[in-house]
């Protein structure tokens, strides 16, 4: 890859990687705060897409074994959450029921582990985008 391709793909790694980040910090916050930053609209369906998104950020240099661990082990345990609790339409109560089923527990806790995993990396983030 010459200079111009490391670069743009550097910064589309960091990109995605934010995304990612800001994904997993929702999962790992609390059902009603979920609901309210996302509108109350598929927050289940759209959580589990965003941070299943992850995967993508594996294999790629920059983050380091461990950590390509924990987003590997939170990608696949999402595919433990039902279909039937992935809403397609808006609503608190639906979505605050979703959002809800027992399948997201074990998420949560694995999501705070995996934040606490790439904090390095995150405060690297950071800097590069200048936040």
């Amino acid at each position: 890859m010459d200079d111009a391709s490391l670069r743009a793909d550097e910064e589309e790694f960091h990109s995605a990687y934010r995304v990612f980040l800001d994904a997993v910090r929702m999962l790992a916050s609390s059902v009603a705060e979920q609901c309210e930053s996302m509108g109350d609209f598929k927050v289940a369906w759209e959580l589990k897409d965003d941070v299943k998104g992850g995967r993508y950020l594996v294999g790629r240099g920059y983050l380091n074994a461990e950590q390509e661990a924990w987003l590997s082990a939170l990608a696949g345990a999402l595919d433990a959450v039902p279909a039937q609790v992935l809403p397609s339409r808006g609503g608190r109560e639906l979505n605050m029921a979703a959002m809800s089923h027992p399948s997201w527990i074990p998420l949560r806790v694995i999501a705070s582990h995996v934040l606490e995993a790439l904090s390095p990396f995150t405060s690297e983030n950071s800097k590069y985008l200048g936040l």
